[in-house]
């Protein structure tokens, strides 16, 4: 009998504070009227990238206008070097970008930075916008493309919104109206 009063002892000893910490925390946070609660947020990623690039130029410009192009290492820009620029020099630069994030990411026309800056006047630049697409839907704007197609009907103004694994289709026209020569000339088109 001796032990069973010994527990109801220890049991009563561990339990009294015990709900009296209880009360006490539920006493502070009523004349506080603040609860701090720590939690952790798991957040979407928001990720376009460039996934493909074309240029296409007039008939002969391989040789005489040579036009070179590499993605960044981010797949957020791309570097065009032309060569020998001159007036009436025109190309197109295509994109594909891709949503390859877990939440919709909304894509506008792109940033464009041409370099000489002093000689950045005399091109005239003019984006097109297509899509979204879902997975292989965008050929008819982007596969067989030659120079006399371009630009295809159906471009979006403004911004397009991509749902994860969409992609959408930028064209941009660069055509140089200046009166000098360029011997090289480097645009980068960056995504945002």
């Amino acid at each position: 009998m001796e032990e069973v009063e010994t527990m109801r002892r220890l049991t009563a000893l561990i339990l009294i504070p015990l709900i009296l910490l209880t009360l006490t925390g539920m006493a502070y946070t009523h004349w506080a009227d603040r609860v701090e609660i720590i939690g952790v947020v798991k957040t979407g990623k928001w990720r376009p990238e460039i996934g493909s690039y074309k240029i296409v130029t007039p008939v002969g410009y391989d040789e005489e206008n040579p036009v070179n192009g590499e993605i960044s290492e981010d797949k957020q820009s791309l570097l065009v070097t032309c060569a020998n620029v001159s007036e009436g020099w025109n190309i197109w630069v295509g994109l594909i970008i891709a949503n390859e994030g877990t939440i919709p990411a909304e894509i506008s026309e792109p940033d464009i930075y041409i370099w000489p800056t002093d000689q950045s006047g005399g091109f005239n630049v003019e984006t097109y916008l297509y899509g979204p697409y879902d997975r292989g839907e965008h050929t008819e704007v982007w596969g067989g493309v030659k120079m006399e197609d371009l630009p295809f009907e159906g471009n979006v103004t403004g911004s397009i919104t991509l749902n994860p694994s969409q992609k959408a289709v930028i064209w941009i026209e660069f055509t140089f109206e200046g009166d000098e020569v360029i011997d090289e000339a480097c645009i980068i088109i960056t995504i945002r």
